[in-house]
């Protein structure tokens, strides 16, 4: 793929990241304005066998995370394989 050079791909580059900054602001916003941030969840914890409790709640915040917040757990993934496949990008040095 070609890259442009000069003044034009430089305000491609500066529209683009200005897009990119304005999305990212906007669901922020706009998962912060549809949570409802005041709810607590009781954590029930594991009791076992001995009458022991499992105190970490492992299980129910896996729960938790694949339940209730399945899509913000798939939106970072999504997040987080960009996030890896832009620094491969920015360390694959360049061929001549």
């Amino acid at each position: 793929m070609e890259q442009l050079s000069g003044k034009v791909g430089n305000m491609i580059n500066l529209a683009t990241a200005l897009l990119l900054v304005a999305a990212f602001v906007m669901a922020i916003l706009s998962a912060s304005a549809s949570n409802s941030w005041g709810e607590v969840e009781d954590i029930t914890f594991t009791v076992w066998e001995d009458g022991s409790k499992d105190t970490s709640a492992i299980e129910h915040v896996g729960g938790l995370l694949f339940t209730k917040y399945v899509i913000p757990f798939e939106v970072l993934s999504l997040v987080l394989l960009a996030a890896l496949l832009g620094s491969l990008y920015m360390a694959k040095k360049e061929e001549e």
